[in-house]
């Protein structure tokens, strides 16, 4: 998610669809072994992570709303962390290395501090093992700890320290395993999510169906890089991005799928503070997605190289594409981040277009 691995700059790009999936191990063939680098957030419920508060009346915990928002696969959807001491405890449906941590929130001050377990201990129980402490919320806001570690554990505990409430959007765990290490994958039999999370899980947006993990691929950006450093913009890293640079009738990012993919809201968590239009298409594998003349030292790992936002009216009409955006999130400046919802579209092939307010600016995509 990051062009030119820039370490203090990030953004992402995620589709959502409306069923429950899980996870699963997968072989990795030999073409995605430079996708290695990339490592799966663990922090989410559609691997079956959970989020419970502590709470001190009852010496125990319990379920937390800020479940739905923070472990979703959504960058736009948040809840807000309360003033004070809390202790939020991220429960693993297995034990796994930890190595790493950061979160996605509205800028503000505090502290975090991190431990690991095997057990569900209340906060002072001396089983818990400290892996940070009193770290600035600001240095890990969309930034991974400076000093990783390496834990083995099935429960992380998140001490907050805050002096004042601000929305969180997202909790990043990492550990060793890549995201292409996994697949999406239908459930034989349906599952209500409250009883495996509690009351508070978002569905709707579970899982990004342009992740790497569901196998999604960057096919074109319109800017000099390499195709795994395209990754950078649906990787599971809030620190990476890639950009977008404006065009007009050419598509400045091109998102594969290995399938038909049926989608209704597209998030986007940018850079700064863009201001411009992103509008979003999809098409068919039958549609024209034509190769220009230019070619480049960049482009010559993907199949496309310029891909046209023209489609035939008779082709259009019958796909039901033609010129017109599935979906737009219009930036004004005041938020890097923008969400979209719209009644649910089939395609294989998402193409983004991107026009700033100012004429010239390029969109960062984390």
């Amino acid at each position: 998610m990051t062009l030119s691995m820039k370490i203090n700059s990030a953004v992402v790009l995620a589709l959502f669809a409306t069923s429950l999936v899980h996870a699963a191990s997968d072989e990795v063939d030999s073409a995605s072994k430079a996708l290695q680098v990339y490592p799966k957030n663990l922090a989410r419920q559609h691997l079956g992570a959970n989020l419970l508060v502590f709470d001190p009346a009852k010496q125990g915990y319990v379920p937390a709303e800020a479940a739905a928002a923070w472990l979703d696969d959504d960058v736009a959807t948040g809840w807000s962390a309360p003033a004070g001491v809390q202790h939020y405890l991220v429960s693993l449906p297995e034990p796994q290395l930890l190595s790493n941590f950061c979160v996605s929130a509205r800028s503000a001050k505090g502290t975090v501090t991190l431990y690991a377990g095997d057990e569900a201990s209340a906060p002072s129980a001396k089983s818990w093992t400290l892996l940070a402490k009193d770290v600035s919320l600001e240095s890990i806001n969309g930034k991974l700890l400076d000093k990783s570690f390496s834990h083995f554990a099935k429960y992380l505990l998140i001490e907050t320290n805050l002096p004042e409430a601000a929305p969180w959007y997202s909790v990043y765990i990492y550990g060793e395993k890549p995201a292409i290490a996994y697949h999406l994958q239908e459930r034989s039999q349906p599952v209500d999510p409250a009883t495996l999370f509690g009351p508070y899980s978002n569905t709707a947006t579970a899982f990004s169906v342009s992740s790497l993990y569901a196998h999604g691929r960057v096919a074109f950006v319109n800017t000099p890089d390499t195709a795994t450093a395209w990754q950078k913009a649906i990787d599971d890293n809030p620190e990476t991005q890639m950009v977008v640079a404006p065009s007009q009738d050419k598509a400045g990012l091109v998102i594969r799928y290995d399938s038909a993919r049926t989608i209704q809201r597209i998030s986007v968590l940018s850079d700064g503070a863009p201001k411009g239009k992103f509008e979003f298409f999809l098409i068919n594998g039958s549609a024209p997605v034509k190769p220009s003349q230019e070619t480049g030292a960049a482009n010559d790992e993907s199949q496309y190289i310029k891909a046209s936002l023209a489609v035939p009216a008779t082709e259009g009409e019958a796909q039901g594409i033609g010129m017109t955006p599935i979906a737009a999130i219009n930036f004004d400046g005041s938020s890097q981040r923008g969400s979209a919802d719209f009644a649910p579209v089939t395609g294989t092939q998402l193409l983004a277009r991107w026009t700033p307010a100012d004429g010239n600016s390029s969109l960062p995509v984390r």
